[in-house]
């Protein structure tokens, strides 16, 4: 007897929307021009389609799109100077949402558990003499429904966070006048737990595969009249002590900080550095990408998957660029077009 069994392909699995298998790009856009934005960047470079939030949804995204957060099939897109976070579907860029109640200059959103994230806000940024507001907060926001439920003071210029080790480590880089600590706090009972002085105005702050927190701090610049170097710093979550510093030239300024593989990729004006995490060191030895001939003014770094992305708000007049690097030979693999003041990059996959 002869059987034969027929072998039917499995049905292809339907895209869940337009803008699956790419890369979203926010715009920041210029200050008080409400010209924020979302670019999609195909995942071969091969193309970019601009304004994606307007197309859907034909409205406009708002002013000063600081950061970007996901979670599950939602975006959520911090705009800054419109007191809001907007929320998508993060495949079609539908819009499904909005948080206004209860924050105010949102910053950066951070998970710390499966229910709950937290944004730091800056409250009024300043007064009628432009000098600080001190009304800067974090607040926890209920992802199951996008309501923020608490609120919690904080010193001014709550910025980047990070949460690790079941604590909440915020970068407070200040505002108006600069800032040189982070806040460390419990998420869960909601409190300080602690201030931690780090080093002049902390602007990245990531952990490595020994699950040690990497700060990298700017230092102040040129045009504040009083410069002091960059920093970078390591932290122990477990006791909270600093077992690492070093200290940059006067003049060096780090922008930026990533980490892949257990090394750190440091960003320094416009010189990128790669080091192991067990040997730190930034010099001629560890330099990898001098980007001083292309990137005008470096805005936002990522590393996804193998490669390098740097984007460029060139002169804040015209549109940015975002530069595509090989991460293993820094070779360039593309340049793409962006909105104004092209900021955070991050794959939808």
């Amino acid at each position: 007897m002869l059987v034969l069994f027929a072998c039917k392909n499995p049905e292809p699995i339907p895209p869940k929307g337009d803008y699956e298998g790419g890369y979203i790009v926010i715009n920041e856009g210029q200050f008080q021009h409400d010209n924020a934005s979302i670019s999609f960047i195909s995942e071969d470079f091969s193309s970019v389609e601009d304004s994606v939030f307007y197309k859907v949804n034909n409205e406009l995204l708002g002013d000063v799109a600081q950061s970007q957060f996901f979670n599950n099939d939602k975006a959520y897109f911090v705009m800054n100077n419109s007191h809001r976070v907007v929320i998508t579907n993060r495949w079609t860029m539908k819009k499904i949402g909005l948080i206004t109640s209860r924050i105010h200059s949102p910053r950066y959103m951070e998970k710390i558990s499966n229910r709950f994230a937290v944004i730091s806000n800056w409250g009024e940024i300043y007064d009628a003499n432009w000098q600080d507001v001190n009304d800067d907060f974090l607040a926890w926001v209920n992802l199951d429904n996008d309501v923020v439920t608490d609120t919690l003071h904080i010193a001014t210029g709550p910025d980047k966070m990070l949460f690790i080790g079941g604590k909440l480590y915020v970068l407070i880089p200040g505002v108006m006048t600069l800032n040189n600590k982070i806040a460390i706090v419990d998420p869960f009972n909601r409190h300080i737990m602690r201030y931690m002085e780090v080093g002049d105005v902390p602007a990245a702050i990531v952990s490595d595969g020994n699950e040690k927190i990497w700060i990298a701090c700017k230092g102040k610049e040129a045009w504040t009249g009083n410069e002091t170097g960059g920093k970078l710093i390591q932290i122990d979550p477990v006791t909270d002590d600093i077992i690492f510093r070093m200290d940059l030239n006067t003049t060096q300024h780090p922008y930026f900080l990533n980490h892949k593989n257990n090394y750190l990729y440091l960003l320094v004006q416009h010189k990128l550095y790669k080091f192991s995490v067990n040997s730190p060191a930034v010099d001629a030895s560890t330099e990898i990408l001098d980007l001083s001939n292309s990137v005008i003014t470096p805005y936002g770094m990522a590393i996804i998957e193998d490669k390098l992305f740097i984007t460029d708000a060139g002169n804040f007049m015209e549109p940015g660029k975002v530069y595509v690097f090989d991460l293993e030979t820094m070779q360039q693999i593309a340049i793409v077009r962006a909105g104004y003041l092209p900021r955070e990059i991050a794959p939808n996959f």
